[in-house]
């Protein structure tokens, strides 16, 4: 052989051998697809041989999938209701994605949902783009969607089982009014950006509709601000930085459980009680123990024993009679110093509760 003929030899020969790059890539994409199809066996598997407390086989009819972030209070109680519910009418109840040590979007946790071929699924939704893509591709399989938290307006979802924004607004405006401010008041109304959707701006029609409808000695400048990128310490690094700025406004409204439980640390950490009204939304240790205290106003909350029952109730009535009613709305509770006793024994025993759904 040639030399030349031996060099095009070697040449086809290096050409065809992958590089240590592309053997990398196609090993991680191989474990990928490795893990996930394990981590759907194993969601099965769960499913297919669950025991009650006795030791018994238990069979449930339909195996629904609850998609939300399972590092929220809000969500786990949400859960742990619908589960209960669940469990009175037959149905498995799996909280996608709580027993893996990988943290996955919930985009991700749906498509997981999917590919299992749940019965159906109840969100914590958006109001994005993606999530209307998400929900849409699960109505396309065959699967219905309840949302709950928050709607996902324009989507294919089968009924949404929450609060009223609008009505929202309504409660925070009668809030900020009790206080009986005068003159020019600043009212800032903030949220991390899963919350910062349609629902956001309903809040603030709702609040300025009804300061602008009731005679008050005060005028308000009403402004809205996302805070943070999404994540939990991000939410709560940019609240630390509104206390720690130069100008405070006069009324803070917070609109989920993240940003209200970090104003409730930070106002305290920055020597400002009493200095800025603050209004909350949900209930949980933090926020009780501040509203206790009166380090802030008030918060504003809903039953999630509720939200949980309406929800899996949506799915059984769906798939049995092929429709449901598109908007179930929750009862919005204020708490105050007045009645927060009874909010903090309810929040102990809704944590007893969750122990026990785990």
């Amino acid at each position: 052989m040639s030399d030349n003929n031996k060099r095009g030899h070697d040449d086809r020969q290096q050409h065809h051998k992958p590089s240590g790059s592309n053997l990398a890539i196609i090993i991680l994409m191989s474990v990928l697809v490795l893990v996930t199809a394990l981590s759907l066996i194993y969601f099965e598997i769960q499913v297919r041989s669950l025991t009650n407390l006795n030791g018994d086989k238990t069979d449930y009819s339909r195996h629904y999938a609850f998609v939300g972030d399972k590092s929220s209070t809000f969500l786990s109680s949400v859960y742990s209701a619908a589960k209960k519910e669940g469990s009175a009418n037959e149905d498995y109840v799996e909280f996608t994605g709580r027993d893996l040590t990988t943290s996955y979007s919930v985009h991700d946790l749906m498509k997981i949902a999917i590919s299992s071929g749940v019965d159906g699924i109840i969100v914590n939704a958006d109001d994005s783009d993606d999530m209307s893509e998400s929900i849409n591709n699960a109505v396309s399989a065959g699967i219905p969607v309840i949302c709950i938290g928050t709607d996902s307006y324009g989507s294919s979802r089968e009924s949404y089982v929450g609060i009223s924004y609008y009505t929202l607004g309504q409660e925070y405006g009668k809030r900020i009014a009790e206080l009986g401010r005068e003159g020019n008041v600043d009212v800032m109304i903030v949220a991390s950006p899963e919350e910062h959707t349609t629902g956001q701006n309903l809040v603030l029609s709702g609040l300025s509709d009804y300061l602008g409808s009731n005679v008050t000695n005060a005028r308000y400048d009403i402004e809205s601000q996302v805070l943070g990128d999404g994540g939990m310490f991000s939410t709560a690094e940019a609240v630390t930085d509104l206390f720690s700025g130069d100008e405070l406004p006069d009324i803070l409204v917070c609109l989920d459980e993240t940003s209200t439980t970090s104003a409730c640390q930070a106002v305290v950490d920055s020597n400002h009680v009493g200095d800025v009204s603050i209004f909350g939304y949900y209930v949980n240790d933090t926020i009780l123990n501040a509203v206790s205290k009166q380090v802030i106003s008030g918060t504003l909350t809903v039953s999630t024993e509720e939200i949980g029952k309406r929800a899996v109730d949506c799915l059984d009535e769906y798939i049995r009679n092929g429709f449901v009613t598109e908007y179930v709305s929750m009862d919005i509770e204020s708490v105050t110093v007045d009645n927060v006793d009874e909010y903090e024994s309810d929040s102990t025993a809704e944590g007893s509760s969750d122990k026990e759904a785990e």
